[in-house]
């Protein structure tokens, strides 16, 4: 597993909501103050303005009946007006007027308005300066700014609190699940249930597109796996047949379709450990085709061979199923194993199988005519000091008297055991 720190998706994308919630905060608040400071100092001047254009007639009465009385009462008017700190009335024929702050005066703006005559007079009687405090506007200005802040910010916390509130249900819970599903799946769980525990909404969502994905992948995956189940026991079929009849090929003769001499290398040992270990009879028959190679010369290879399928097949017919077993021991000799079988019994099976072979077996030949052949047959029962050798040897002998002696007979006699 990485040694990277996980930070789930969700912390990132509120990192990131936070910091430009942090931004549109500052802009807000700077356009929304910019715009409440232009809307106050509006305000303001208007204000002031307002205050002048009310004095002026007063003054103007005051300044033509030339009452200084009067004009001090205006100035201290004004001057109750907290946003003016500073008044100068300079009249026409020279006299100054002054009121309020002095402190204040400088570097402070002004307002300057004309006192017209009275009575509809034309012309001035004097000139009103008035030094405005904008402190207070600064103040006003401080105060919108600090409200719009933090209606701005109460908006935004609550805002990232309802959007951390739906990332970490809807985004951050179900990729979680779906992380530590993929995290802990195993080869041999590949097709168990992905379920995320969160809520189904109206409308689809990429959860859902994710868990509809994995799911289908799920489907396939499982699908391929058994396909690949059923192509591999398909498989597997198909080669233990093969290897079935490979065996049987590596055992068995491929013209008459007997045990080869292969087999009978292997098996025979195991046949004489059995009759020695449960003490019971086991008989070997060792047989020939009477002159087979007279057959082979006069009719050629392929009656021959003919010759020796139907042999077999004779042989096969007299054998007991699941018990007897007969191989082709090379050219056209022939073993025939009895288990459970005695000398006396086997030399029965031995004249049964050389009656059928001089009786029922024929081979057609070209011209039309039936060759009849015959079998010698040699006997031997297994001896307590017999090994495989010694025992197919001795049979081999009797076939060696039975062929010497006329051919066409089972050795030793019945009546000679």
């Amino acid at each position: 597993m990485s040694d990277r720190v996980l930070e789930p998706i969700s912390s990132s994308l509120l990192r990131r909501l936070f910091k430009w919630l942090i931004l549109c905060i500052l802009l807000f608040s700077s356009l929304q103050a910019w715009l409440n400071y232009r809307t106050i100092e509006r305000s303001f001047n208007m204000m002031v303005s307002d205050v002048a254009a009310t004095h002026l007639p007063l003054l103007s009465v005051a300044i033509w009946d030339i009452e200084p009385q009067a004009i001090q009462k205006q100035i201290n008017l004004l001057l109750d007006n907290s946003h003016i700190t500073y008044v100068i009335i300079q009249t026409s024929t020279g006299q100054q007027f002054v009121g309020g702050d002095v402190g204040k005066i400088f570097n402070a703006e002004r307002i300057i308005r004309n006192i017209p005559a009275p009575l509809e007079q034309n012309g001035n009687v004097g000139v009103l300066e008035l030094v405005i405090d904008k402190s207070v506007l600064r103040q006003e200005l401080i105060r919108s700014l600090l409200m719009v802040a933090i209606e701005v910010s109460v908006l935004g916390i609550f805002i990232l609190m309802a959007v951390s509130t739906i990332l970490r249900r809807d985004l951050e819970k179900p990729m979680h699940q779906l992380a530590e599903y993929v995290q802990n799946l195993q080869a041999n769980q590949l097709s168990a249930q992905l379920e995320l525990d969160f809520e189904p909404r109206h409308r689809y969502s990429e959860i859902g597109l994710v868990l509809d994905g994995f799911r289908t992948m799920q489907n396939s995956i499982q699908k391929h796996i058994h396909h690949q189940d059923e192509l591999v026991l398909e498989r597997t079929l198909q080669l233990e047949k093969a290897m079935g009849a490979l065996k049987e090929l590596s055992v068995t003769d491929g013209l008459t379709s007997c045990y080869n001499r292969l087999f009978f290398n292997e098996r025979m040992p195991r046949e004489m450990q059995r009759a020695t270990r449960y003490e019971r009879a086991l008989s070997v028959l060792f047989c020939d085709i009477d002159f087979f190679k007279s057959v082979n010369d006069q009719y050629g290879h392929s009656v021959g061979d003919a010759v020796l399928i139907a042999f077999a097949q004779t042989l096969k017919r007299e054998l007991r199923a699941e018990i007897d077993w007969l191989v082709r021991y090379g050219g056209e000799e022939f073993l025939v194993i009895l288990p459970e079988t005695d000398l006396h019994a086997a030399l029965e099976v031995a004249e049964r199988m050389r009656l059928a072979v001089q009786n029922e077996l024929s081979v057609l030949l070209l011209d039309g005519k039936q060759l009849r052949i015959t079998a010698s047959f040699g006997v031997a029962q297994k001896q307590e000091k017999d090994s495989v050798e010694s025992l197919v040897q001795r049979a081999d002998q009797w076939l060696y008297f039975s062929k010497t002696n006329g051919r066409n007979q089972v050795q030793p006699r019945m009546d000679e055991n």
